[in-house]
C-alpha cells in the first residue's frame, strides 16, 4: 500500500513539474528602429487585407503611419496633422465600422476626438471632429474603446479633466459620432482619470471595464443595445489590490474563465498634486499587476497579484499588452517608465500571471506599447516618451 501511494505521488509530483517548468519563456529580439516625428505616447497596429500598418503619435500634432513587414521591418509611409488639437494626441484605436475601417484619435491637447478614415494605403482622411462641451466628459482626452453591439457600434470616451466621467458615442457609417449618454464621476465610481478600458462579452450581455487613474481602483458597467450604460461593481485600492493610480486595463478569457489584467503607476512617481483626489493616497505599498475575474453579471473579483521584485520589471508600469499564444496561456506584455523595461508574463487558465522573460529597452514607454501577430510571429513596438525612437520586436520562444 506505501508503495502504490509512492508512485501516485511521484506521478502528481512529475506532472506538476512537467506542468511548472515546461512553461515557455521568451527571448524580446529587437528588429528594427526608426525615427518618429514625435515622442510616443500612443501606438495601434491595423491589418488591412494582407497588409499592417502601425500608427504612432505624442505630444505633437501628428500621426505618423508607418508600413509593418512580416519580418517586423517598418518603413515610414505618411504623417497626419490632427486638425481638432495643435498637440498631445492619445488613445489611437482602429476598427471597422460598416465595412470601412477608421482611427479614432483622442486629443488631449484639443479636448476633442477626430476621427480618420484609413485609406487602402494606410494612409488617413480626417472625416470628423468631436469637440468636448459642457455636458460631455472629452476633456484631456486619454482613453478610446469601440463596442460593437448587434445593430450598432459605440465609442466609448475617458479622459483626465477636472469634472471627470465616462461619455458614449454611436458611430455613425461615415465616422459621425453621436452623443448617447454621459456619466459623471462619483465617490463610488473610478471613472476619474480614465486611461485603461476594456470589455468583455459574457452571454449576450457586454461589459465595460474602467481604470480611474485618479482615484484608485476598477469600474464595470453594463452597456445596452441602445450605447447606455449602467455602473455595475467597483473595485478600490488596497493593500492587497495594487490600484493606486490605476493605469492600463485590459480583457482575457481563458478555458471559459473571463479575466481583467490591470496595471498601476503608483501615485509615488508624481509629485503631490492637487488633481488626486486623496492626497494620503502616496503612501507607497509596492508595485504589481492584478487580476480580476469577471462572474457572469459583470461583477469584479480578485483572483491574483503578480508582485514586483528584483526579479522582475514593473516598476512604474504604463501600458500592457495582450497576445493570444497557445490553449494553455495568453501572452501580457507589460510596460514601464521606470524600469524602462518590457516584462513578459504568461495569463492561464486560473488567472496567475508567470514570468516569462522581459528586456530592458533603454528608454521609458509611458503608453506607447502594442503588439500584433503577423503570419503567426509574435511581435511588440514600443516607443520612447523621451525620445523619437520607436522599436519593433520579435518574440522567440526560448524553452
Amino acid at each position: 500500500m506505501n508503495k502504490f501511494y509512492t508512485c501516485i505521488l511521484i506521478t502528481i509530483s512529475l506532472c506538476w513539474i512537467t506542468k511548472v517548468f515546461g512553461q515557455p519563456d521568451f527571448e524580446v529580439v529587437p528588429v528594427d528602429q526608426v525615427e518618429t516625428s514625435h515622442n510616443t505616447v500612443t501606438c495601434t497596429v491595423h491589418q488591412s487585407g494582407t497588409q499592417y500598418y502601425l500608427y504612432t503619435a505624442g505630444d505633437g500634432n501628428r500621426i505618423d503611419v508607418y508600413n509593418v513587414y512580416p519580418d517586423g521591418k517598418l518603413q515610414h509611409i505618411a504623417n497626419s496633422v490632427v486638425s481638432g488639437g495643435q498637440n498631445a494626441v492619445r488613445g489611437l484605436i482602429t476598427d471597422q465600422i460598416d465595412g470601412k475601417d477608421f482611427l479614432f484619435a483622442g486629443l488631449k491637447g484639443g479636448n476633442a476626438v477626430e476621427v480618420f478614415e484609413i485609406n487602402p494605403n494606410g494612409t488617413l482622411n480626417s472625416v470628423f471632429v468631436l469637440p468636448d462641451s459642457d455636458s460631455t466628459y472629452v476633456g484631456i482626452v486619454i482613453t478610446l474603446e469601440v463596442i460593437h453591439m448587434d445593430s450598432a457600434s459605440y465609442l466609448f470616451v475617458g479622459g483626465l479633466e477636472k469634472t471627470p466621467g465616462l461619455s458614449a458615442y454611436k458611430i455613425k457609417s461615415g465616422g459621425a459620432l453621436e452623443h448617447v449618454q454621459s456619466l459623471g464621476d462619483t465617490e463610488k465610481l473610478f471613472t476619474d482619470g480614465i486611461i485603461g478600458m476594456s470589455t468583455h462579452r459574457i452571454d449576450g450581455s457586454t461589459y465595460l471595464f474602467t481604470g480611474g487613474f485618479q482615484d484608485n481602483g476598477l469600474s464595470s458597467f453594463k452597456v445596452h443595445e441602445n450605447g447606455h450604460f449602467e455602473n455595475i461593481s467597483n473595485m478600490g485600492d488596497d493593500y492587497n489590490l495594487y490600484l493606486n493610480g490605476t493605469y492600463p486595463v485590459v480583457s482575457a478569457t481563458r478555458s471559459g474563465w473571463r479575466y481583467v489584467v490591470v496595471g498601476h503607476r503608483h501615485h509615488i512617481y508624481y509629485k503631490p498634486t492637487p488633481w488626486v483626489k486623496d492626497r494620503h493616497t502616496y503612501y507607497y505599498h509596492g508595485d504589481a499587476v492584478s487580476v480580476f475575474m469577471v462572474d457572469e453579471s459583470g461583477q469584479l473579483l480578485p483572483r491574483s497579484v503578480f508582485k514586483g521584485n528584483s526579479e522582475t520589471l514593473i516598476k512604474g508600469q504604463t501600458r500592457i499588452s495582450i497576445l493570444p499564444f497557445n490553449e494553455d496561456y495568453d501572452i501580457i506584455a507589460v510596460a514601464t517608465r521606470d524600469d524602462q523595461s518590457i516584462q513578459i508574463c504568461l495569463l492561464n487558465e486560473t488567472g496567475r500571471l508567470i514570468d516569462a522573460g522581459k528586456i530592458k529597452t533603454g528608454f521609458p514607454i509611458y503608453y506607447g506599447l502594442c503588439g500584433h501577430i503577423i503570419d503567426d510571429q509574435l511581435f511588440l513596438f514600443a516607443g520612447s516618451v523621451t525620445g523619437k525612437q520607436l522599436v519593433s520586436y520579435r518574440l522567440d520562444t526560448s524553452g
